[in-house]
């Protein structure tokens, strides 16, 4: 990889290397009928029925039109583009006549497919947004092929690709493993992999082949080499048809780092990292406590977290609340407020950005708000310190509140600076005390 490959955004979006790539690119009026081509219409076989003979005929009249208009022209243009789709929809008229299972078929009812954990689902072929096979990393001319998408991981591929299909859903992975991969880059080399794409596995080869050069770009002789492409996420080499060279946030990386720039991972990494993002499964407390101590946003985003779960204990026994459905009406993430101590990878994104926090400040507001001026019910569940007797009303969820670990009493945290022992815990041993007292005299 020369210093140049290196210097590429890694912020883009990549897609695979195709030589009819390009073709998809193309404006919505591109794609009409030119006026001068009308009277052609009905021998172009633009209807989306037409069978195999119709197809033929079509393909053998544009290849005349083709030669009798002119370079460059705008009808020339159009019935390149149109003989290209009439071969692919010719292809795909073949495909039908040899597989019964074919969605064209219509006595088959393949609409849903299953295959290594994907949940298949046809797609209509009006769609005009441009798709890659995930498997033969070729383009899904959707106007004309069949095609199918995984409903869990937005797996696409082919339909003469079903059969052929390698990766296991990233949704069964995530469920599986319950969690990420947590060292950074745990690369094993390409010895430990034999020297194959570590999911395909096709050859790799360490050092570029000599090819021929043309206008920058290198024309291999051999075509059986593929270039060796590292993941970052799983440590694993790949090629070029599994790996193409997209990004994305390394949770390794930010648990361990606090580093956030995105990194090269392969297409089956790329897609457990999209579906994973927004699920809870990072638990900072274990995997790395000292971070809260090097990174203020995170330090100010438990308490914050901290502070609302002992809100939403109040809120729980509300009916006010409960009967309005307060909870659930402010807080889209359920984790934010139920389990302080897990974040997604989305909510470490938003901390470093600063969003989480200012949500969670509006968020914390809000709560307060009801529980200490609207409703009377959660007010009357405050309580008064003894020791400084200050008609003020504390909270467990306070900034300046203590709980008692015995007890559970809550006090100023000045006043329970001052006092060596908690004045309910006194209490609580003296009236034991006096209970023991009574039943010794009685004894006598």
């Amino acid at each position: 990889m020369t210093n140049s490959d290196e210097s590429v955004n890694r912020g883009s979006v990549s897609t695979p290397s195709s030589t009819t790539s390009g073709a998809l690119s193309v404006d919505l009026d591109d794609r009409l009928l030119p006026s001068n081509l009308a009277a052609e219409e009905m021998q172009l076989a633009l209807n989306k029925e037409a069978g195999e003979t119709e197809l033929q005929t079509a393909i053998s009249r544009c290849k005349e039109l083709v030669l009798e208009n002119d370079q460059c022209s705008l009808e020339r243009k159009w019935l390149v583009r149109h003989l290209i789709e009439l071969r692919l929809r010719l292809q795909e008229c073949r495909d039908a006549l040899n597989d019964p299972q074919h969605p064209r078929n219509l006595s088959s009812g393949a609409s849903t497919r299953t295959v290594r954990g994907h949940h298949l689902h046809l797609q209509p072929l009006l769609s005009t947004s441009s798709h890659y096979c995930d498997h033969c990393t070729g383009t899904i001319w959707s106007v004309v092929q069949a095609w199918y998408q995984c409903e869990d991981c937005g797996y696409n591929c082919h339909h003469k690709c079903i059969s052929s299909i390698i990766r296991e859903c990233a949704h069964v992975t995530v469920t599986e493993k319950g969690g990420y991969e947590c060292d950074i880059c745990p690369e094993v080399g390409l010895s430990g992999q034999k020297y194959q794409c570590a999911e395909c596995k096709s050859s790799l080869s360490i050092a570029a082949p000599k090819g021929l050069v043309c206008f920058g770009r290198l024309f291999f002789i051999d075509a059986l080499w593929s270039e060796a492409r590292k993941c970052d996420y799983s440590g694993l080499y790949y090629c070029s048809a599994c790996h193409w060279g997209s990004s994305a946030v390394i949770p390794a990386r930010v648990i361990h780092n606090w580093d956030f720039i995105p990194q090269y991972v392969c297409q089956a990494s790329l897609q457990l990292l999209r579906l994973s993002s927004h699920l809870p499964l990072i638990n900072l407390e274990k995997l790395n406590p000292s971070i809260f101590t090097v990174v203020h946003e995170l330090k100010l985003v438990r308490r914050l977290r901290n502070e609302l779960n002992g809100m939403r204990k109040y809120l729980l026994v509300c009916r006010d609340a409960e009967e309005s459905h307060f909870i659930w009406k402010n807080v889209d993430k359920p984790h934010i407020i139920e389990s302080p101590n897990l974040y997604s990878l989305q909510d470490l994104v938003d901390t470093q950005s600063g969003e989480l926090p200012t949500k969670l400040h509006s968020l914390s507001h809000i709560f307060s708000e009801h529980i200490k001026m609207k409703c009377e019910v959660c007010k009357g569940r405050g309580h008064i310190c003894e020791v400084c007797s200050n008609e003020e009303i504390l909270f467990p969820f306070d900034v300046n509140a203590s709980i008692c670990n015995v007890c559970g009493v809550v006090l100023h945290k000045s006043c329970a600076a001052r006092r060596k022992k908690c004045p309910k815990c006194l209490r609580l041993e003296q009236r034991k005390q006096d209970l023991v007292d009574a039943k010794d005299e009685d004894d006598l």
